[in-house]
Formats: C-alpha cells, structure tokens, sequence
C-alpha cells in the first residue's frame, strides 16, 4: 500500500513540475440559448427591413428616370419653339430688308420718271414754243423739202419713243413699288405672328423646365435621405450579424474547449488508475507513461528519416497530441520542398482534425519553429490563408493531409504549447 502511494505521489508532484503539463486555461464566455435566438432575430429583422427599404429606393429610382426623361423631353420641345422663335426673327429681318431695298428701288424709279417727265415738259414746252407741230398734218404744211420732212419725222418718232419709255419705267417703278410695299406688310405680319408664337413657346418651355427641374430635384432629394437610411441599416444589419457571429463563435470554442477539457479528464484518469495498478513496479526507474498517454506516445521513436531534432519533437507533440497514426517525413520530392533537407512532415488526417492541428500549429508558430501550413489547397504562413494553383490530385493539393514545413533553426520551449 505504501509502495502504491510512493508512486502515486511520485506520479503527482512529476505532474505538478512537468513544463506544459496539462494545465487547462480559462473556459472562453458561453453564451446561453437566449441570446444565440435573440441576436438570429435582430439579423432577420434587419435583413427584413433592408429588403423593404431597397425595393422602396428601387421604385424611386425607376420614377426619378422617368422623371429625367420627362424633363429631357419638355427641354427639347422648348429647344424647338426657341430655334422657331430665332427663324422667325430671322425671317422678319429679312423681309425688313426686302422691304428696304424695294422702297428704294421705288424712289430711284420715282426719281427717274421725275425726270423724264421733266425732259418731256421741256421738249413739249420747247415744241410749243418753236410752233413745230409733229402731227402728221403739221409735217406735211411745215416741212419745205422732203429731207426736211423725214428729218421732222424721225424727230417726233425719237420723241415720241423717249416719252414711251419713260411712261413704261415710270409703271414700273410703281408696280415695284406697290409689290415691295406688299411683300413688306406681309413679312412684317407673319415676322410679328411668328415672333409672339415664338415668344409664347419660350414661356410655356420655360415653366416647364423649371417644373420639371423641381419634380426631379425633390425626387433626388428623397433619393438621397432614402439612401442614408437604407446605409443605416445595413450597417445595423453588419453590427447584428456581426454580434450574431461572434455569439456563434463563442458557443463553438466553448464547445471545443469543453471537449478537450473532457479528453484531458479521461486521460489523468486512465493515467491514475494506470499509476494505482502499477504496484510495486512503479518504484522502479520512472518512464514517460508515469507523465500520462501523450507523453508515452511522444517516448516512441518516429520512422520518419534523418529529420531535425526540433522537427522530429514538433512532430512527436502534435502527433501524439492529436492521436494521428501515419506522418511523412524524408522523402524526395518533384517539385521544391522542405522534405528533402529534414524541415517538413505530412500528418495524414481527416477534415476536422486537420483543421485542428493546423490551427494549433499556427497559433504555436514560435515554439514549434512553424515556417508554413498547407491543407486543402491552402497556404497560411501566418498572415491568413491563401488559395493555391490546382497541382491536379488531390494528394498534390494536400486535400488528405496537413504538410508543415519548419524554420532552418529550433523555436522556443514547446513546454509553452497550447492547443
């Protein structure tokens, strides 16, 4: 009996002074039920409330384009009555000139019968006065020879052609006139028509520019306050979801902290009643099973080649840790690798485990020497993980197995080790 408690008590205080013994931290929060169905609801609520406030800013948006398109249109019709309006005035202008250039066409035609009225007043007069009389009577009595009566004829017909030609100027210049003066009173009519249709135009396109322009600027104006507040709540719904996440988190570490505390239990156990048959023998040389399973697992000499010490003990801890049955270590490689030189080993795991062992891995990267993970096609050199390039099997994409390869020199103390 005395023998059994020598080696339970041995047994106890090699556990008490072991570095990194099992020692469990502190249990993370564990949020209740409650506040796991509390904070999904504030998520749908949110999410609810974000849909409704889309499809509202969605229907103002489709309005406030037909409200664009609206005020487009309305500003290309008043575009147009203004071209009209500037043809209009165009054209009054025109006939202005028109008008201008007839009435003095009219004067010069005025002065020129003026004045053939005048040479024929003094040829009349002139006549007259002389007693020659260009009748056909008058040339037959007053003519002495017959050269001189041919001579009186050709003068009374040169007379009497001047005297039509300035009559049939004179007409014409009236009737240009009459036509200048019409053609005036016309253009000036239709100028003045088309200048108060123009000018009415303007202002029916004006009002309906700045109508338009006010509908569009309230509708931007709602479009805007509907933003904020659809930005208001979607950020509720990020901090909902957020909180949500991190209760979420917190159950799921909780759960895989109970789980391992529940591991460690079992194995002090087994490790005690182990201990407690020992008899007598346990007073004899101590061996690695006494500091209980993990540490005479990690006691067996790996088969993994002429790997680094500190890459053969990091992979001891872990192996054992984690109860995984077939690692890789030395080996040739096709492409670059770490395997060769002794700096990396393969842990052949299921999903669960591996992402087990390579969180712990990663979070313990200084005292285990960690240079980087892979699995699943993934890459985390402790900066976050990264995709890889497909390598075409899923033994080249690491779908099967953890590969961690390690720094050229030791770490810390993997005393320190928590996983």
């Amino acid at each position: 009996m005395r023998t059994v408690l020598v080696a339970v008590s041995t047994t106890a205080a090699l556990l008490l002074t072991a570095p990194g013994a099992w020692a469990q931290p502190e249990p993370p929060p564990n949020p209740s039920d409650q506040e796991l169905a509390a904070g999904r609801e504030a998520v749908v609520e949110q999410a609810a409330e974000l849909g409704r406030l889309s499809l509202l800013v969605a229907d103002l948006d489709r309005r406030a384009g037909e409200t664009r398109t609206a005020l487009q249109d309305r500003r290309e019709r008043a575009f147009a009555r203004l071209t009209e309006a500037q043809e209009a005035a165009a054209g009054a202008a025109a006939a202005a000139g028109r008008v201008a250039g007839a009435r003095v066409a009219t004067g010069a035609a005025g002065s020129a019968i003026e004045e053939a009225q005048q040479r024929l007043d003094v040829f009349v007069a002139a006549t007259y006065q002389q007693t020659i009389d260009l009748g056909p009577l008058g040339l037959l009595t007053d003519s002495i020879t017959p050269e001189d009566l041919i001579a009186r004829a050709e003068f009374g017909n040169v007379v009497a052609a001047e005297q039509a030609r300035a009559m049939d100027a004179l007409g014409r210049a009236f009737v240009e006139q009459v036509n200048a003066e019409s053609t005036l009173r016309a253009a000036a009519d239709e100028a003045r028509v088309l200048s108060e249709e123009a000018e009415r135009a303007r202002v029916a396109a004006d009002a309906a520019v700045e109508e338009a322009r006010a509908a569009v600027g309230e509708e931007e104006t709602r479009l805007r306050e509907l933003d904020a507040e659809r930005a208001a709540v979607d950020a509720d719904l990020q901090r909902v979801q957020t909180a949500d996440q991190r209760l979420r988190g917190q159950r799921a570490e909780y759960q895989s902290y109970r789980e391992k505390a529940d591991r460690a239990a079992e194995q002090e156990r087994q490790r005690a009643a182990q201990a407690a048959t020992a008899g007598d023998s346990a007073a004899g040389p101590p061996r690695a099973a006494d500091l209980g399973p993990e540490y005479a697992c990690r006691a067996g000499v790996p088969r993994w080649g002429p790997v680094k010490r500190w890459v053969s003990d990091a992979g001891q801890l872990l192996r054992c840790r984690f109860g995984i049955a077939s690692v890789g270590g030395v080996g040739p490689r096709g492409r670059v690798s770490d395997h060769p030189v002794g700096l990396a080993l393969d842990f052949f795991v299921d999903r669960t485990t591996g992402d087990a062992l390579a969180e712990c891995a990663l979070r313990n990267r200084g005292p285990l020497a960690v240079k980087y993970v892979i699995f699943r096609q993934r890459i985390n050199s402790g900066t976050g993980w990264r995709q890889m390039e497909d390598r075409g099997s899923p033994v080249e994409n690491h779908m099967e197995h953890v590969h961690i390869s390690f720094d050229p020199a030791p770490g810390g103390s993997i005393a320190s080790v928590r996983c």
